[in-house]
This record gives C-alpha cells, structure tokens and sequence, in this order.
C-alpha cells in the first residue's frame, strides 16, 4: 500500500525493493553501520557462493543442504549462502591473533538465500532472500558474560530508536544437533542466563 516493494510469482521469497523502500532500507542500514562503528563492531563483506567443502566442514551442508541453493561450475559444488558464520569464522582466522585482540567483533549486511519450501513464504517475514544485520563476536569464554551485557544494551538502544518498549526475552539453549563438549555448553549458557539477568 506504501508502494515500498513487491513480490511476484518469477522471484518466490524475494523481494523487489521499490524506489522509496530502498530509500527506508538503506537509512535503516546506515543506522545500524554507523552504531556498529562506534560500538567496536568492523562491518565486512563476505561471498555470495562458497564452495562445498566449507560448508562440510561447519556441518552445514550435512544438516541443512536441502534448504541451501547448489550449484556446479567446473566440476566444483557450491551453495549460495544461506547464513554467514562460516564465512566470519574465514575473516577472522586470517592473520594472527593474540587474546589481546579479543573481543573481536565482525558485522556484516550479509545476503542470505534459503530454499525455504513455497507453503511457508510469508510476506517480509519469510523469504528465500533476505540480509542479515549480522554480528559475531569472538571473545574468551571469561568475556561472554561482559559482552553479552553489552550487546544487550545495544540492541535496547536500537528497539528504543524505533520505538520498540515491551521486549521478551528468551534464551535459546543447546539444540540437539550441536558440536563442542557439554562442558562448554554449561559455561555458555551460565554466562549468557547470568547477562539477561
């Protein structure tokens, strides 16, 4: 009704931004870039199409090649991204690290695709192509706590902006399908209960 976007039949799940919604998206980008920036946060971009064996190696591919887009080139298999950890963990092994440099905060407005089944698409809210306003940071298990908190009263601050009041909150815990030692887990999920608090 605002004439911001459409869908249609050809592009199921994608979105074809219109001049004046673009104009809102890319405001609500630049918001975000600008926080990002001055709360330590080093915006990058990452590809579209990786191969195969990237995807094997964070055990994507075994749990979700399904739901990814594949595609062969030169006796190569890739998917198009369907999220951007694996892609962040590649930015930040690059280099040398010391623990000096953590927390380490990577960001990116990275363009996923998903082969979400056609019954489910559901407006904005459900789509085969979106961006993420996506974060990760790579921290010491000493500092999840910390960052955590921090992370919290950023994303009040951007709710506050838009003018979201009434937040929930729900911590998500261990999934069934996971990897690292439980261990590990209690530590995690302690310090992430112990920041919503």
């Amino acid at each position: 009704a605002l004439d911001l976007f459409h869908q249609q039949e050809e592009a199921p799940g994608m979105v074809f931004w219109h001049e004046r919604g673009w104009r809102v998206y890319q405001l609500i980008q630049q918001y975000m870039a600008d926080l990002w920036r001055d709360n330590g946060y080093r915006e990058i971009r990452t590809p579209q199409l990786v191969d195969r064996s990237l995807w094997e190696q964070s055990g994507h591919w075994e749990n979700f090649h399904e739901n990814m887009f594949i595609t062969e080139s030169e006796k190569r298999h890739y998917a198009v991204k369907p999220m951007n950890c694996p892609c962040h963990i590649q930015v930040f092994n690059q280099g040398i690290k010391s623990y000096r440099d953590l927390p380490y905060r990577l960001a990116e407005f990275g363009s996923c695709h998903r082969n979400e089944a056609s019954g489910a698409l559901h407006g904005l809210m459900r789509v085969r192509g979106f961006v993420q306003d996506d974060a990760h940071i790579f921290c010491t298990e000493d500092q999840i706590q910390t960052e955590a908190v921090t992370f919290i009263d950023l994303l009040h601050k951007v709710y506050d902006d838009f003018g979201f009041k009434d937040l929930t909150y729900k911590l998500a815990t261990r999934p069934a399908n996971r990897i690292g030692a439980d261990e590990v887990w209690d530590r995690a999920e302690g310090a992430l209960a112990q920041s919503l608090d």
